[in-house]
């Protein structure tokens, strides 16, 4: 796992903190107040000097090292841009310090102060605490060369104290992120269905779940042939992971959050072309998302009765594997034709949204890298999302929110539902030429049985693989972990 650093508060002034480095947060407007005007004044007007000029202009991950001068005690100030304040939400804000961290890591500063300036908030603590240990992830897990130096501690000046429970909830959640990146990042070969459900079972081990996983003969027992169809060409065999969290507090809701967990997805035999293959191991973000989160979820001992599930096979191509044209049922025995093989995560989540209800779920939520339809509507920044129910969406958003994840809902339009009907069976499983992420969404509302249900498409925003998107980090995201963290406390607090 990546080397995280330990957070606290600073009980000294700035001025007196003697680490590597100062980091000053600079919006275009080059204002300096509280904290910054003392800084420079102990500096000699360099700050005031360097922004005057123009040298740090505040842009969104700009950042610039200066000689810490007079009475600081740091060996360096590092100016990083937060960018128009008008544009820094929680997303920027913590994009923000990720950069700022990766860029003190490579600089070698082993300690390191953010300092609270403006336009920074008492209120933003969280958002900078998860934004600077997000910062340390390294992507690079398998390089042999030389890796950046990695941060030792990260105090806080300027944030107030008696915020310790604070902080530590915010390192928690971005380490369970960091997690979720870490799986996502892993090579197919590592990260099979079987690894999966090893990586649940020992976060029941750690905090006392409830855990079953289903293996083939367990699936085709219980009827979820949806899964298995797509797992049938794999050496790596398919299985469903259950976990559960419970509660005494007397919570009449039961949530159950849903994680498309295919280890690598070729496309089977509708085959997809060799680039669209390149970033398929990215293809069980859902379930590592879904995963993190649980662990987070038990360790809070929220009130409230949360189960996990994830729907892991890889859908890769032999002679056995499933055909266009084949018609398979559903574990609550809907039969499905299977127009493309290729639209195999709509048919993994069905099963297993039906292994939640059956397990006594009240509210559903599943998250997937599902449409290609995402990314081309909103990119590596945003989540779509569709819902059935406002009350549910209301908390998905605000959940969002509080995490630093953008979410956007479109209209789950039932104009669009003939669109999935089949000659031959109850359903097919995708319709292709428009409203794509919409048909995904109505074919997988079709196994909700009227439960309130947030779907996450997170294809576009589990990873950013633009490089010209300098805006979001590259790589792996972890998108949802915090987002489905926050809505389980919000879904427990409800019910207080």
């Amino acid at each position: 796992m990546s080397s995280q650093p330990y957070v606290s508060l600073a009980t000294e002034p700035a001025l007196q903190l003697a680490v590597d480095a100062l980091a000053l947060p600079v919006v275009p407007s080059g204002a300096l107040e509280g904290e910054g005007l003392e800084l420079d004044r102990a500096a000699g007007g360099l700050l005031r000097e360097v922004l005057g000029s123009g040298e740090h202009r505040g842009h969104l991950g700009e950042l610039l090292p200066l000689p810490a001068r007079g009475g600081i005690a740091a060996r360096r100030l590092l100016l990083y841009g937060l960018g128009a304040p008008e544009e820094l939400d929680g997303q920027r804000l913590r994009s923000a310090h990720q950069a700022m961290i990766r860029e003190a890591q490579e600089r070698g500063y082993r300690r390191l102060a953010v300092v609270r300036m403006a336009p920074l908030r008492a209120e933003d603590l969280e958002a900078v605490v998860e934004g600077c240990v997000l910062g340390v992830f390294d992507a690079g897990s398998h390089r042999t060369g030389a890796r950046p130096t990695p941060l030792e501690g990260l105090s806080l000046a300027g944030f107030g104290q008696g915020r310790e429970d604070e902080v530590r909830r915010a390192e928690q959640l971005a380490r369970a992120t960091n997690r979720a990146r870490e799986w996502q990042n892993l090579p197919a070969a590592e990260m099979t269905p079987a690894d999966l459900a090893s990586i649940g079972h020992e976060i029941a081990r750690r905090h006392d779940l409830e855990v079953e996983t289903l293996g083939p003969s367990e699936l085709e027992a219980s009827g979820y042939g949806l899964l298995l169809g797509v797992g049938a060409g794999s050496p790596h065999p398919p299985c469903l992971l259950r976990l559960r969290h419970r509660t005494d507090a007397g919570s009449n809701r039961h949530l159950a959050l849903v994680g498309k967990g295919i280890t690598f997805d070729t496309g089977g035999l509708s085959i997809k072309t060799a680039q669209g293959m390149r970033g398929q191991k990215k293809d069980m973000s859902g379930a590592a998302a879904v995963l993190a989160a649980m662990e987070v979820i038990a360790a809070w001992r929220l009130p409230l009765e949360v189960t996990g599930l994830v729907a892991a096979a890889e859908n890769v191509i032999s002679g056995t594997s499933i055909h266009p044209g084949d018609v398979i049922n559903s574990a609550a025995g809907m039969s499905v034709e299977v127009v493309s093989t290729d639209a195999e995560g709509r048919l993994v989540l069905a099963d297993a949204l039906i292994m939640a209800i059956r397990h006594g779920a009240t509210h559903l939520v599943d998250v997937a890298t599902l449409t290609g339809s995402a990314v081309q509507s909103l990119g590596h920044a945003i989540t779509l999302a569709t819902a059935n129910d406002d009350g549910l969406w209301t908390l998905t958003r605000r959940a969002a929110e509080r995490a630093g994840e953008r979410v956007w809902r479109m209209p789950l339009c039932a104009d669009y539902r003939p669109l999935l009907r089949s000659p031959i069976a109850d359903l097919k499983n995708a319709f292709y030429g428009e409203a794509e992420a919409i048909t995904a969404a109505l074919f997988l509302s079709s196994f909700v049985e009227g439960r309130p249900w947030v779907h996450l498409d997170i294809a576009g925003s589990a990873w950013n693989d633009n490089p010209e998107l300098t805006a979001v980090p590259r790589g792996p995201l972890g998108t949802g972990t915090r987002l489905l963290v926050r809505l389980a406390e919000l879904m427990a607090a409800v019910d207080r």
